[in-house]
């Protein structure tokens, strides 16, 4: 079997099947389309990144290592209860808030930063809770910020303000809006409502808590810029604007494991509801736990209901709170430059190339791939929970285009292994017939070098050399491929394998590489009906010139035969070789001086299971070899020389075997005459021989004849 190399190339080098048979392009193909992705649908590529940064804030908090909010921020719960409704109804809601908020001044809170919309009601109301912020902020420390919103109408979009109808635009407000059909995590420090730049709730808070000459100011459209201490004591600028970012949760607004780990938080805890502030205010004497913090005031979940992450109904002031916290400490999360998340995927897709270009085993790739994936989505919560970088980079990107390589890559090699196999397969099918093909593409241990008890055929055309002398190329080849079809399709229909073919002569043998019980049946039905196939195209009407060339004899033998590769790296053979085709060869050479159409040897018609018309016409030592080989004529049935004439050459090879050659000679005289060419022909053969050794009788004779050639 000639080939240039059995072995698939997994990195596609070696076939060519498109560009995507280059191992190192199919990533840069994956970040192609990532790129795309982001370009023509960024919202949807970052869902995937919210939802990773969901996991790791969560997972955080889960094993432990979130931290509290900071100690200054607190909540007070405004809960539509009984005793509330009762309030409401009877004194009003402007009224009821605004004696909630003397409370809060009372216990020296620092900022109250009410996360309710007072837009609407009755002016007079309005100017309940409009009044009572003015005295509050004259008479004591604590600083009110209210809540203005921007909302989206049919015709366009409007700026609801709290008190409009009682001067509320005079005093602190912040805006609340949180992106809408975004997730409740992205934040933004600063919005603008036509020319106006105006700070969300967080950041009015923050400035509401610092001195008036380090307190955030606007410093051009959407920009405001404030001033803090940093390093070695010096003024550092901060500067807010209308980037997105990111909140980084720290815990649950319900959960206060953390806040009992902060002792400022011993007393009260962290959430407190109206009807215990106004408990602590009844009392005299001792400092508020509540001095100097700023209190974001706002409903309950019941009434609120903004999902955050790590609750279904968390209230919204946990959201700003946040935001403030994250502002005190530098902590918001933002989402990583587009030049660092693109050079983030090239050196995903360079490392995925190089590990293409160098790892051939696919198990190894799949691991690999496994493993790239956790480091990458790993390397994202790394950076998000580091205090120094603080980014969301693209890492669930990353990780599909490292994924997603791998699995085409993967892809492409089955691919190319798969053809490779096919083309192994087309190859085989040359030399195999279908049922062992079958078993050599299951175990390609099979076709290892090997020795093999196998039956062998080989066939060899008549006056081939004359015909190549005479004959036109063309008809020369198109002689011998309609008789290679002949005899192929009769070896594999009987299982049997194929020998490249040598000028003339067809070789199929049975029994390797898969071990045969009835190697030799097969090769003898196989023999018959090359012949008969044969037979019945020269009597065909239709026979042309070409058919009446073929005329061949067939050689059939029995033992060991050492079959497997042969040749060099550049140049294979897969074959058979050993003294049982080089037997074979002689008992075919010999067809023709016995005008027999099949010879087989002793041991082929030993092996045999069902046993054929036969004739044992000479017993012979053929030139090299020592042992003698018994020549069988075997006959089709319509061949039979008849069963007197077989009896009749018995006898007269008896006699020749034990050295009475005139009897002999007399006995095979009478068959010369017989009508059965092979009859006739070999008791010439004999007959001459028998008159031979009258002459010259040999100088002694165990009944075996020595060939002088081959």
């Amino acid at each position: 079997m000639s080939r240039r190399s059995t072995e698939p190339d997994p990195t596609g080098a070696g076939t060519r099947l498109g560009l995507t048979s280059v191992a190192s392009f199919l990533p840069f193909l994956v970040l192609a389309a990532v790129l795309l992705l982001r370009v023509f649908a960024p919202r949807a590529a970052e869902k995937a990144e919210l939802f990773w940064l969901d996991l790791a804030l969560d997972f955080r908090a889960r094993v432990g290592r979130s931290e509290p909010l900071d100690p200054s921020i607190r909540f007070a719960e405004l809960s539509v209860d009984e005793e509330i409704s009762r309030r409401y109804a009877d004194e009003g809601e402007y009224a009821t808030v605004s004696r909630i908020l003397e409370t809060l001044a009372r216990l020296e809170v620092r900022v109250v930063a009410v996360d309710i919309v007072y837009a609407y009601g009755r002016a007079e109301d309005q100017r309940i809770l409009a009044d009572t912020i003015r005295r509050l902020h004259e008479t004591t420390r604590t600083i009110f910020v209210l809540s203005t919103s921007i909302e989206g109408r049919g015709d366009g979009v409007d700026l609801l303000r709290s008190l409009p109808q009682a001067g509320g635009e005079d005093l602190r407000q912040g805006v609340v809006n949180v992106p809408a059909a975004s997730h409740w995590r992205e934040y933004q420090l600063v919005h603008r409502f036509s020319d106006e730049t105006m700070p969300s709730l967080a950041l009015a808070a923050f400035a509401a808590s610092r001195p008036a000459a380090l307190a955030p100011k606007v410093t051009g459209a959407g920009k405001m810029e404030w001033r803090v201490t940093g390093p070695g004591g010096k003024a550092v600028s901060r500067q807010g604007d209308e980037a997105r970012l990111f909140l980084n949760l720290r815990h649950s607004y319900f959960d206060d494991r953390y806040d009992r780990t902060l002792p400022e938080l011993s007393e009260g805890g962290r959430v407190w509801k109206i009807d215990q502030l106004e408990r602590l205010a009844e009392r005299t004497g001792g400092a508020s736990p509540l001095r100097d913090t700023i209190v974001f005031l706002g409903y309950d979940a019941e009434v609120d209901g903004k999902a955050t992450t790590h609750g279904v109904q968390e209230p919204g002031m946990l959201l700003h709170a946040t935001a403030l916290h994250d502002l005190m400490h530098g902590t918001a999360i933002r989402p990583a430059p587009a030049p660092i998340d693109v050079g983030f995927h090239l050196l995903v897709a360079s490392i995925a190339a190089l590990v293409f270009v160098r790892i051939r085993s696919k198990r190894w790739l799949v691991i690999i791939a496994a493993i790239g994936i956790l480091a990458i989505l790993a390397t994202g919560w790394i950076a998000v929970w580091s205090q120094s970088l603080l980014l969301l980079p693209a890492s669930v990107l990353s990780a599909v285009l490292w994924g997603g390589a791998f699995i085409l890559e993967v892809g492409r090699r089955w691919t190319v292994e798969q053809h490779e196999r096919t083309r192994r397969d087309a190859m085989l099918g040359f030399y195999f017939s279908p049922s062992v093909l079958k078993q050599v593409t299951r175990n390609l241990d099979m076709i290892r070098p090997r020795g093999r008890e196998v039956a062998v055929l080989l066939s060899d055309l008549r006056d081939f050399t004359t015909l190549c002398e005479s004959g036109e190329v063309e008809r020369v080849f198109e002689l011998l491929n309609r008789l290679f079809a002949i005899e192929t399709e009769a070896a594999l229909r009987e299982d049997g394998s194929l020998a490249r073919f040598a000028g003339d002569q067809f070789l199929a043998y049975w029994g390797a590489p898969e071990a045969c019980e009835d190697a030799p049946d097969r090769a003898l039905r196989a023999a018959l009906e090359i012949q008969e196939t044969l037979r019945r195209r020269v009597g065909s009407p239709d026979a042309d010139e070409i058919d009446q060339w073929m005329r061949i004899g067939i050689g059939l033998h029995r033992g060991r035969g050492l079959v497997g590769h042969l040749g060099s790296r550049s140049y294979r053979d897969y074959s058979i070789v050993g003294d049982c085709v080089n037997t074979t060869a002689r008992i075919e050479s010999q067809t023709k001086n016995y005008a027999a159409a099949i010879l087989a040897s002793g041991e082929f018609m030993a092996a045999l299971k069902v046993k054929p018309l036969s004739l044992l016409v000479d017993r012979v030592r053929v030139k090299g070899k020592s042992r003698s080989t018994e020549l069988h004529a075997i006959f089709a049935r319509d061949e039979d020389p008849g069963e007197e004439g077989r009896e009749t050459y018995g006898d007269a090879f008896a006699r020749y075997e034990v050295g009475d050659f005139a009897g002999a000679a007399d006995l095979f005289f009478k068959l010369k005459k017989s009508s059965h060419a092979t009859l006739a022909t070999s008791a010439g053969v004999l007959e001459g021989r028998c008159r031979g050794y009258l002459e010259s009788p040999p100088a002694s004779w165990d009944g075996v004849h020595e060939l002088s050639s081959k």
